[in-house]
């Protein structure tokens, strides 16, 4: 399979126009690339398969990941040049070609350099192209996807025949079933609730939506019965059939911190069976111990705001896009929409908080497991909130350099801490006017354009976003 997959990535490479060339990436790093393609090339005609090349293929293809890596940081995200996407896409599907191309030598040559699994680190490889560069290139996306499942396949059949011991090292080993946690902390009281309303109309939501219903104006809202269906519903509760489902040897990013204005917050790449036994297992298991992370110690895995469903297609068939996503929104000054609906994965533990900032699309949040408390103010507040940037007490403070540019870029975040503000620093806040809820599971929340919102994790939760 493998095999036959390299010969596809061949004549990918000699039919479709390619974004690296030598006036864009320069001569020395065309070369490179044409080089490591000639010795995957050579491989495939050679009439015995040699480890040996297999292992200089995957070090030319890492040094020109390397290189690739380095021009993707050297930009600002948006920024960055289509060649160096390219480029790391094709080296990474590369070196993932050559690591699963290498597990099928001997045993004692695959292993007589490392005892890492080379399937497994082709499995990453292929996560990093898509999660970094977006499997940029004519064809390159679906093929990943195939080279990926080629992969897992390998795994799977691999692991079935395995000891029945091994087999269960690869479980969540969760001692309760997400959404039945015990309750930790009271929730907090609703004094000013978003309303609830079954199943409103398409008609009805899109008046809302334009401000034409009994609000006078485009407000919160919380849709119940709309994702009944779904089987995400029941099937993510469950950490072993969700894990099994994403893959738990696929790389997903993960914010490490409860919140992203923290001083020590912080991203990484981490498997999904990682995830869950690290960040989610602990949790549920210290809940049902009435413990808390925090009186540990132990820093808190936010899985947020990524696409998790165009990495892993699987976990995409557990939802649906809601049909109140198809409405059209007015034009409002700033607002874009998005040519297609934006979705969006927020999984993670309890106390996970996303600070109150505002969304450049609308916005429909859907809760699958577990309960959010949220809190929403309407853009005429926004004088009241101190975002960063606003000429508050905080910048009046002779912030200089990167201080000043990270306040730019938080310039759609508040920072007042919304459940325990400090009213000496910001005296405004008090004033300001809300609408609150505990977002239960299987419920929408519509959060219009430019409303300013706050969320806590009340348990172990998992949210889709959808952004139209």
């Amino acid at each position: 399979m493998l095999h036959e997959l390299a010969k596809k990535l061949q004549l990918l490479w000699a039919t479709q126009d390619s974004r690296i060339t030598e006036s864009s990436c320069g001569h020395v790093t065309l070369k490179a690339l044409l080089e490591a393609r000639a010795a995957l090339t050579t491989y495939l005609k050679a009439d015995s398969s040699s480890s040996s090349d297999l292992r200089s293929l995957i070090l030319q293809s890492d040094v020109l990941v390397d290189h690739a890596r380095e021009m993707l940081h050297a930009y600002p995200y948006r920024e960055v040049p289509a060649c160096w996407r390219e480029l790391y896409t094709d080296a990474g599907t590369l070196k993932a070609l050559a690591l699963g191309l290498f597990d099928s030598c001997s045993t004692s040559e695959r292993y007589s350099t490392s005892n890492a699994d080379p399937l497994k680190l082709a499995i990453a490889a292929c996560d990093n192209v898509l999660v970094m560069a977006g499997a940029s290139g004519a064809g390159r996306k679906s093929f990943v996807f195939e080279l990926i499942n080629a992969l897992e396949e390998r795994i799977n059949g691999r692991e079935e025949t395995s000891e029945p011991s091994a087999a269960k090292k690869h479980k969540s080993a969760a001692t309760t079933k997400l959404g039945e946690e015990p309750d930790q902390d009271p929730f907090p009281e609703i004094k000013h609730p978003i309303p609830r309303v079954q199943l409103p109309t398409m008609d009805a939501f899109q008046r809302h939506v334009h401000g034409q219903s009994s609000f006078g104006e485009a407000a919160p809202l919380i849709i119940t019965g709309a994702i009944d269906h779904w089987p995400a519903k029941e099937r993510w509760t469950d950490l072993d059939t969700l894990c099994r489902t994403a893959g738990p040897d696929r790389l997903v990013p993960i914010e490490i911190g409860s919140q992203y204005t923290d001083d020590q917050w912080t991203q990484k790449l981490v498997t999904m069976r990682e995830f869950i036994q690290q960040y989610i297992v602990r949790d549920a298991v210290s809940q049902s111990a009435n413990s808390a992370n925090e009186e540990h110690g132990s820093p808190i895995g936010y899985l947020a705001q990524h696409d998790l469903f165009e990495q892993i297609p699987r976990l995409r068939r557990d939802i649906d896009i809601p049909d109140y996503c198809m409405i059209q929104p007015q034009d409002q000054e700033g607002y874009h929409p998005p040519d297609d609906v934006l979705l969006n994965a927020w999984f993670g533990p309890r106390g996970t908080v996303s600070p109150m900032h505002t969304d450049p699309y609308h916005n429909l949040l859907a809760q699958v497991v577990g309960r959010k408390y949220i809190r929403l103010y309407a853009p005429r507040e926004t004088s009241k909130l101190y975002c960063y940037g606003s000429g508050s007490l905080v910048d009046a403070d002779g912030t200089t350099g990167e201080e000043s540019k990270e306040a730019a870029m938080l310039s759609n975040t508040s920072q007042v801490n919304v459940e325990q503000p400090d009213l000496a620093q910001h005296p405004l806040f008090a004033d300001a006017q809300y609408l609150e809820a505990v977002l239960e599971p299987g419920e929408l929340l519509y959060i219009p354009f430019q409303w300013w919102h706050y969320i806590r994790s009340l348990s172990t939760s998992f949210s889709v976003s959808f952004w139209f």
